[in-house]
């Protein structure tokens, strides 16, 4: 049995490794459409009958596979935010809002400001306005970083998470009085509403989300709990489970009662890539990438205009007329992305440290 230290090192290896895998999987996340259009006509994605591989595949890695990641990392942001908290207090509160407000609001607003400039200098573009239709509404100029009235995300969209965990994050002195208090029954209290009522419970900057799998996080932190260890006591059971879970949400994707298999596969499959990415650490089959985890953030915050980009790029130039070949650009799209954003945050660190540090949080 590995010992105290060896599980803490064990474990901080794990949640560092595990940060640019889960950044890759909402690539994927952004990367899908339910739509291809193909010589002016339009082929519905959404249908395993006019694209089969393209179908299975969008769904089972963009849909299934993926949606680990963001309750992932409002897990471990909760997780990581107590663990080394023995009494919280009002000092310890401070120091943690100063950390995040360079590691979070600093960027948030920083990546937010420059879409809202790309988006309005794209507009003065005879050749390209029309990829993007955008006409400010400067009476309502802030809404653009925090609620924009058509999406209801800000303008850079995939920021909503910053956005919701930055909210979790002042809530911390709530949040740790809950955990004391109620113990392991207010998290499940939460994961009951999170279950059978996440669209009830929603609201802009608190989601069921977010306030559930960064409270359950906290949970453990507080408790000085080992999450290796933990899910360790589960490490056959997911193994097994998880692969039929998600073979089960993805052949039911179109029945009613699809939510309930789909967010079971969410927590089972939290337990399984922990314990798959520990099992692999100790076997030595991988090793700490710290370039990749490094990355993590910028590619986060820079890949949803190239993936999109990449996506009408590959069409214009292959004018796919096939399942396979869509299929294919489907999954060359998503490396293309993520091979793109670690080239120019190389180049940026090699160039502009300081800068990429600010943009980035210090990461």
């Amino acid at each position: 049995m590995t010992d105290l230290k060896n599980f803490q090192e064990l474990q901080s290896q794990v949640i560092d490794f595990l940060r640019f895998p889960l950044v890759i999987c909402v690539i994927f996340i952004h990367n899908f459409t339910s739509t291809v259009q193909i010589d002016g006509g339009i082929i519905y994605g959404e249908s395993s009958i006019n694209l089969p591989f393209m179908y299975y595949c969008s769904n089972f890695f963009s849909k299934i596979i993926s949606s680990i990641a963001v309750p992932l990392f409002f897990f471990m942001a909760g997780f990581l935010f107590f663990l080394n908290v023995d009494e919280f207090s009002g000092q310890i509160y401070k120091n943690k809002l100063s950390r995040r407000t360079k590691s979070l609001l600093i960027p948030y607003l920083f990546w937010n400001f420059a879409v809202f400039v790309f988006h309005y200098a794209v507009s003065f573009i005879p050749r390209l306005n029309h990829y993007i239709n955008f006409k400010v509404d400067w009476h309502d100029f802030f809404s653009y970083f925090w609620r924009n009235s058509e999406s209801g995300m800000p303008i850079a969209y995939q920021f909503w998470f910053i956005r919701d965990l930055m909210i979790n994050v002042l809530l911390t002195p709530f949040i740790y009085f809950f955990c004391k208090k109620t113990n392991i029954y207010g998290i499940l209290l939460l994961g009951i509403l999170w279950y059978h009522f996440e669209r009830q419970f929603d609201a802009v900057g608190i989601s069921a989300v977010s306030v559930f799998f960064f409270t359950a996080g906290a949970y453990f932190g507080i408790n000085k709990r080992n999450l290796l260890e933990d899910f360790g006591k589960l490490k056959s059971i997911s193994f097994v489970l998880y692969p039929i879970i998600a073979v089960a949400d993805l052949l039911t994707r179109q029945c009613d009662f699809n939510g309930y298999i789909h967010k079971t596969g969410i927590i089972i499959g939290i337990m399984f890539w922990f314990n798959l990415v520990s099992y692999l650490f100790e076997k030595q089959k991988i090793r700490q990438t710290k370039f990749l985890s490094a990355a993590s953030f910028f590619v986060f915050a820079i890949h949803a205009h190239l993936v999109v980009s990449f996506r009408k790029i590959s069409y214009m130039i292959f004018l796919p007329q096939s399942d396979l070949v869509i299929t294919s650009l489907y999954f060359s799209n998503v490396i293309l992305t993520a091979l793109a954003a670690l080239g120019i945050y190389y180049v940026l660190r090699l160039y502009l440290p300081t800068f990429t540090d600010i943009i980035t949080g210090g990461r």
